[in-house]
């Protein structure tokens, strides 16, 4: 079975451009292959104080069942550096991965909640949607990207920052 997902990717230590870029890289050659990529936004770190960060979105297509794909899309952050806290506190890092949305699929699992929660309530993880993928309804609010965001309460600041390719670096 194919899935189309959504994913948003996020950097704020090191060449944060450069992270983002092998990342994409990382998932067309292993895990599906890309059908669109969003612009990069710069955003402030969201909940704790840190340097800025670098957002933008994919949507994938891939034959990965859910739990699968995220164990891989963990492994590239691994890969990064990237440590995960026992603590719920949020921390800086090389590369966030998340899985935002899969198309026509609703995941309760203890290690993947799709939709993604908290999405609705983060301009810097909407946005990035929005610009490759207005019109896809969120599978449990049955409202599409483009109003989520404009009904959107995050007030914070999201600047565009650039575009990225499979041939960045």
């Amino acid at each position: 079975m194919k899935y189309k997902v959504l994913i948003s990717l996020g950097s704020n230590k090191g060449n944060r451009k450069k992270n983002l870029a092998q990342a994409l890289f990382q998932i067309n050659q292993n895990l599906g292959e890309l059908i669109a990529i969003s612009p990069i936004y710069e955003t402030a770190s969201w909940g704790y104080k840190d340097d800025a960060y670098l957002n933008n979105a994919i949507c994938l297509s891939t034959s990965m069942e859910p739990i699968k794909l995220l164990d891989a899309l963990l492994e590239i952050e691994v890969k990064f550096g990237r440590i995960r806290s026992l603590s719920k506190e949020y921390q800086a890092r090389e590369l966030d991965l998340d899985i935002i949305l899969i198309e026509g699929v609703v995941v309760n699992h203890p290690k993947l909640q799709v939709p993604h929660p908290r999405m609705s309530a983060r301009k810097f993880v909407l946005q990035p949607l929005v610009d490759i993928v207005p019109n896809w309804e969120h599978e449990l609010l049955h409202t599409s990207l483009k109003e989520l965001l404009l009904n959107c309460q995050d007030q914070s600041e999201i600047k565009l920052y650039g575009t990225l390719s499979l041939h960045s670096s």
